[in-house]
């Protein structure tokens, strides 16, 4: 069994001094995705009048004299590293939280925050692992991960949290955890003796699952890009029209107008139509980032918008589509830009 080495914040932020700027935020989607995926599966909420609409990260916390993005608040004013965002089921008030301000900002109970810290500090724990790992100098695996792609390895395996962590560490040659290491030589191994495997319903199942929980993140990630932009001034009319345009961009070049509200739709398609969704999710959010790009105040949420396409093999790319023209002049209006 691995021996676990906590860093002190310190120690960690000695390493990161020495990643770059790419690295340092790949990391940080990193954390986040992992974070996003604890509250899907584990339900902390489930309880309360609250439900979790999402995650931002300020990857550049600690540098504090030479940070490159805007800075993250909790609602009482203190400065955050990691700022959750909380709705009220009840009267759909939303809250910007840091973890320590749970239970006084939302009378979540002390126990469910705790449950959160633990999350955190476990994820943490699998940070300083990599962080460790690139401080002794080794890098990402880029030969073997490039056999696997090449062979087709990942097929029917997009939606896995280990592709896609390849695809963010391997554009930055951030080196894998050991158990992803490891899972990504048994995969490689198994290509080389020629093994294939055939998928079991059971198999399937969790594949249906993993692509319903990134639809379901992807999707936060739009939610918060229209409550940024319904924030700053952009009336009810003008938002609807937005999400409209993002829909009509999302299906441009389908076959078909089929697009999906929830991501519990998913669970009753096939791998196949379940991947389709998901990819035009993607491509529903890169409309947002092409709309946001010049927009200092989404600065963030662009930054991480990217990141996700990233681990998806996906860019944002630079449309000439008219609802994306149009939607860029809707936010101009905005007092946010200045």
């Amino acid at each position: 069994m691995d021996k676990i080495i906590a860093l002190t914040r310190q120690q960690r932020e000695a390493i990161l001094q020495h990643l770059t700027a790419n690295q340092v935020q790949a990391l940080s989607e990193f954390t986040r995705y992992a974070m996003l995926s604890r509250f899907h599966t584990h339900h902390y909420l489930k309880q309360t009048d609250w439900e979790f609409q999402g995650m931002v990260i300020d990857p550049w916390y600690q540098r504090q004299h030479d940070h490159l993005g805007d800075n993250l608040y909790c609602d009482c004013g203190r400065r955050l590293k990691n700022q959750f965002i909380l709705r009220s089921r009840t009267s759909g008030r939303q809250l910007f939280l840091g973890i320590s301000h749970f239970q006084q900002h939302a009378s979540i109970p002390q126990k469910v925050a705790r449950e959160i810290q633990a999350g955190i500090n476990e994820i943490n724990l699998y940070m300083d692992s990599i962080l460790l790992a690139y401080q002794a100098s080794r890098r990402f695996p880029q030969k073997i991960f490039q056999f696997v792609v090449d062979q087709q390895g990942f097929k029917n395996h997009e939606g896995t949290i280990l592709y896609q962590r390849c695809n963010l560490f391997s554009r930055v040659d951030l080196p894998l955890h050991q158990r992803d290491y490891q899972d990504l030589q048994t995969l490689y191994h198994q290509l080389k003796q020629g093994v294939t495997h055939r998928l079991t319903k059971k198999e399937i199942k969790k594949l249906r699952v993993d692509i319903a929980t990134d639809w379901r993140q992807v999707d936060q990630q739009i939610t918060m890009f229209n409550y940024l932009l319904r924030q700053h001034g952009l009336t009810v009319q003008d938002l609807h029209r937005v999400k409209s345009n993002s829909i009509n961009y999302a299906l441009q070049r389908r076959k078909t107008r089929f697009f999906i509200s929830d991501y519990k739709q998913l669970l009753a398609l096939t791998l196949t139509k379940a991947r389709s969704q998901l990819a035009i999710k993607l491509r529903q959010l890169s409309f947002y980032v092409q709309t946001c790009e010049e927009v200092s105040a989404a600065k963030i949420l662009c930054e991480q918008a990217i990141q996700i396409l990233l681990a998806h093999k996906t860019t944002s790319g630079h449309s000439h589509f008219y609802g994306i023209k149009e939607a860029k002049k809707l936010t101009e209006k905005l007092m946010i830009n200045n």
